[in-house]
């Protein structure tokens, strides 16, 4: 009994010239080359080393192929078949060869007993009648092709064509494409079959019915041709691909909605550096929001910039869609591309690297002139802007297409922008996905906010509370959805690493600080967050971050500067939105003298940074943002009372300075009352029970004393103020 009949090779008992049945003739060669027949598909190599592309057309290939008698010799013909088919074959020629090996050689069986031998093995290719039918005609025909059964090998493999013709499915797809609604191809076909009936097409021509031109004249009109009805023609039309999805979009809308079924380019950030491609687009929200000065309900558009790297929201700055007078809205604006521009160039520098923004030819865009100015003012080795192409050309009746959406920079963007509308879907005022889906409360809800602004006082009505959110408050809520985002764990990007941590009881710790003995401690691994893959990769370049010249960033801030005094506390204020922000120097040395009035730029998205200058272009400095120190925030805390101490010695130095002469009066008075006698009163002698005559040098002893109690006074001092800063750190 063989085990494994596949597998089985007989002994070479064949005659010269013979083909043993173990063994297959190569295509150009009569050397025998040895066969082990296998139950897994060979992957056939070229000559290059890569894989055999499968055969295109098989019709095609068919017609002109010679026979050959094993499978193995065709692996481009046998990949086109069904993968049961494929099993089929594979067992059936093993059963034929089999037999062959029965009736070959010196002790050879006739066939009839050696193909009901082999039907105890192959018992699936019973009756016996049949299988020694097919055993008898591969004999004959040397050729695999007749072990295959083309009936359930699909179209391809039909000799003859099976069903509609190509021609009148062509004439279909065509007409079906004239009707542009993808919910019309019912009434396209319904059109054919009236045009069988009228002669004439859906536009009033005489014309035949493609594939169907011989005897046009003596048809039936009262009776159509078989397969005509909309349920045979439309799979007919699918399986064949005459009206592919992408076909239909070129057709019926154009080429950008064709794009989504077309080839995708995709690229990769594994080799990218933080900042070093930053992608920019405009996307407006999926919630409305109330204009506290317009008393206006708006829509929110929003400007971004994403770091492709990393993923990471580097800015945002938002507008909402105003109406004017004309009855258009507010869109984003070149000084929104302007202002985010410098907010990131102000916040994050420039790397060692160069960087590259990708802007969109539309609204989120720079003009050519200021991107020229732009990396001329920094240089083309640290930014170079590149514009995105657009998707535009000629429809397929050679029309031009308007340019629409982005051929391939906006991939990551569209699925970040996506789960922020997510994020924020919680948010009151939302609109829905798109128009059929919008709230029905909508209505109702704004004219209930309108109402609220109207019966109140201006003065008031940014501090009310409205069905919507405010711009302050969207954009605050913005700012923590963002901040999730740059924070999440939950993907899985590309390029990221793998974190492994272990919880101490508290928090959760890095693998490297773990214990020897992780008997019952938790673990566990999750993704890098957009923010720790910044710093890894910022780590791997620390040199050559520089900041951006403050020149350079009130060009960005133009249309934001206001001419503003210091304060009397060297801090300069500024009002914003109904808010009160109050930006200090970051060291003393930057300190302008109070009243000193100088002309602010600061970028009113994110005001956490103060430009100065004196209004004549020489830059005065940059300051930072100050805020109210929250309880339990000890690093702000500490930071206050290190500039608020640090203000106060200069303070004291500058008095000390001024009083110079006053002190050197004083200084003079004492010396030139030492030389003499000192009488003390009875109270004076109380307190110092000493001889109420003092000699000269008596006098210099108690100066030095005097001199070392002031400085063990100044020793206290300082003790107390490192006290009262203790206790305000522990608040």
């Amino acid at each position: 009994m063989i085990s494994n009949p596949e597998n089985f090779q007989p002994a070479d008992t064949t005659q010269p010239g013979q083909l043993m049945p173990g063994t297959c003739a190569g295509p150009q060669s009569n050397a025998l080359v040895p066969l082990v027949v296998s139950s897994s598909l060979p992957v056939p190599q070229g000559t290059n080393g890569g894989t055999l592309a499968p055969v295109v057309c098989v019709k095609t290939y068919l017609a002109h192929r010679a026979p050959v008698p094993r499978w193995e010799m065709e692996p481009r013909l046998f990949s086109r078949l069904p993968f049961d088919l494929r099993a089929q074959v594979k067992r059936l020629q093993a059963a034929v060869l089999f037999v062959r090996n029965l009736t070959a050689g010196k002790s050879a069986v006739k066939v009839q007993p050696a193909c009901e031998k082999a039907l105890t093995i192959y018992s699936e290719f019973r009756p016996l009648n049949t299988f020694r039918g097919k055993y008898d005609q591969w004999v004959a025909q040397q050729d695999w092709l007749v072990l295959v059964n083309r009936a359930k090998a699909g179209a391809v493999w039909q000799a003859k064509q099976r069903g509609l013709s190509d021609t009148f499915l062509d004439y279909v797809a065509a007409r079906m494409g004239d009707f542009k609604r993808g919910d019309a191809a019912e009434q396209a076909i319904l059109s054919i079959h009236r045009q069988w009936a009228t002669g004439r097409t859906h536009k009033g021509i005489a014309e035949p019915v493609a594939g169907y031109e011989e005897n046009w004249e003596q048809r039936t009109r009262a009776l159509l041709p078989e397969g005509w009805h909309p349920t045979n023609i439309r799979p007919q039309l699918k399986k064949r691909a005459k009206f592919s999805k992408a076909v239909k979009a070129l057709l019926h809308e154009g080429i950008h909605a064709a794009k989504e079924f077309m080839p995708q380019v995709h690229g990769t950030r594994s080799e990218l550096r933080f900042m070093e491609l930053i992608q920019f687009d405009d996307v407006r929200c999926d919630f409305r929001v109330m204009d506290t000065e317009s008393g206006q309900v708006n829509d929110l558009w929003l400007l971004i910039a994403r770091d492709v790297a990393t993923t990471m929201l580097l800015g945002f700055g938002l507008r909402p869609a105003r109406a004017r007078d004309d009855g258009s809205q507010e869109h984003l604006m070149l000084q929104d591309m302007k202002q985010l521009t410098g907010w990131l160039l102000e916040t994050y520098g420039l790397p060692p690297y160069q960087m590259t923004w990708k802007i969109e030819r539309g609204t989120a865009t720079l003009a050519q002139g200021t991107a020229d100015a732009l990396t001329e003012m920094i240089g083309p080795d640290r930014i170079r802007v590149s514009y995105s192409s657009m998707i535009n050309g000629q429809s397929p009746l050679s029309y031009a297409e308007k340019a629409v959406g982005n051929s391939k920079a906006k991939a990551m963007l569209e699925s970040l922008n996506r789960l922020q509308h997510m994020l924020t879907s919680h948010f009151p005022g939302q609109i829905g996905l798109n128009y059929s889906k919008r709230p029905t409360e909508l209505l109702a809800r704004e004219s209930e906010a309108v109402e609220i602004w109207k019966s109140h006082r201006a003065e008031n009505r940014a501090d009310l509370h409205y069905p919507f959110y405010t711009i302050p408050q969207a954009r605050e809520g913005l700012f923590e959805i963002f901040g999730l985002q740059n924070r999440r764990t939950e993907h899985d990007c590309e390029g990221f690493q793998k974190i492994a941590e272990w919880f101490d009881g508290n928090t959760w710790q890095p693998a490297q600080t773990a214990p020897a003995d992780m008997t019952g401690i938790k673990t566990r691994v999750r993704m890098e967050s957009p923010i720790e893959r910044a710093a890894w990769l910022m780590a791997q370049s620390p040199d050559g971050w520089t900041r951006v010249s403050p020149e350079i960033i009130t060009a960005f801030y133009e249309h934001t500067q206001r001419r503003r005094p210091v304060e009397n506390n060297g801090e300069i204020q500024l009002m914003h939105e109904g808010k009160t922000l109050r930006f200090a120097p970051p060291s003393p040395d930057f300190a302008l003298a109070p009243e000193t009035k100088v002309l602010c730029y600061f970028n009113p998205d994110d005001p956490r940074f103060l430009t100065l200058t004196d209004g004549r272009g020489c830059v005065l400095g940059t300051w930072l943002r100050t805020g109210l120190v929250r309880h339990g925030d000890h690093d702000a805390l500490a930071a206050a009372i290190r500039y608020s101490t640090s203000a106060l010695n200069v303070a004291k130095t500058r008095a000390v300075e001024l009083s110079a002469g006053t002190r050197e009066e004083l200084d003079a008075m004492r010396a030139h009352n030492s030389g003499f006698v000192t009488v003390y009163d009875g109270e004076s002698s109380i307190r110092e029970p000493r001889s109420a005559v003092q000699s000269a040098v008596a006098n210099a002893v108690r100066a030095v004393v005097g001199e070392k109690q002031i400085t063990k006074q100044k020793a206290r001092d300082r003790a107390e103020d490192e006290r009262i800063a203790r206790e305000a750190l522990e608040l």
